[in-house]
């Protein structure tokens, strides 16, 4: 039974199975040939903490355009997010995650249950080992931020950041581990979500 809660540049791939824009971020870890400055990267694009891509400021409505460009999204080592396509490459501000998960439905129960997130991308994951649930805490307002990593490698994830309507529906649903720790079950694995202060 199933649960619900709803709150341009070629790219195809080689023979290998690596597209342009994996070769052309390899070629980005190991220096380019040419040496553009800091202006020639930059790209006037911000994803905002709401998830919503603007460009010069103003959003960018149109959904396929916004899908086109997360395609060839990339974080490199030191944190920074690049649009990369074979021919051109560029830095652009996000300002906490570059997506956010805004739908959530649940499969099975208990620790045989899974947990499948829709970002406002249209983007579907469903959390486990590949697809981990990470909770930080905001060091100035102290609060929970959520994550769950959508794509790329473990260290340097493209991730969501969990709404807080999904959010507290994880933790309604939050069982207890180890040594006052809450959290959730999907596919086999136990994601914490806090800790439990006692008496």
């Amino acid at each position: 039974m199933m649960e619900s809660k709803q709150n341009g540049h070629a790219n195809a791939p080689k023979a290998d199975g690596a597209t342009g824009a994996d070769v052309a971020l390899k070629a980005l870890a190991g220096g380019a040939p040419r040496a553009p400055s800091a202006e020639d990267e930059a790209y006037p694009i911000v994803i905002r903490t709401d998830g919503t891509w603007t460009y010069h400021g103003s959003p960018i409505g149109r959904l396929p355009l916004v899908k086109l460009f997360a395609t060839v999204l990339r974080r490199d080592e030191a944190g920074d997010f690049w649009l990369i396509t074979p021919a051109e490459r560029g830095r652009i501000l996000v300002e906490d995650a570059p997506f956010v998960a805004v739908g959530l439905s649940v499969s099975g129960e208990g620790r045989d249950q899974s947990l499948h997130f829709t970002t406002n991308l249209e983007t579907e994951v469903t959390a486990g080992p590949d697809h981990p649930i990470r909770v930080v805490t905001d060091p100035v307002t102290g609060e929970p931020r959520p994550y769950i990593r959508v794509k790329g490698p473990a260290a340097t994830p493209l991730e969501a950041r969990i709404n807080r309507a999904i959010f507290y529906d994880l933790v309604e649903r939050a069982e207890p581990g180890d040594a006052g720790m809450v959290g959730v079950w999907s596919q086999g694995v136990f994601f914490p979500l806090g800790w439990v202060e006692g008496d």
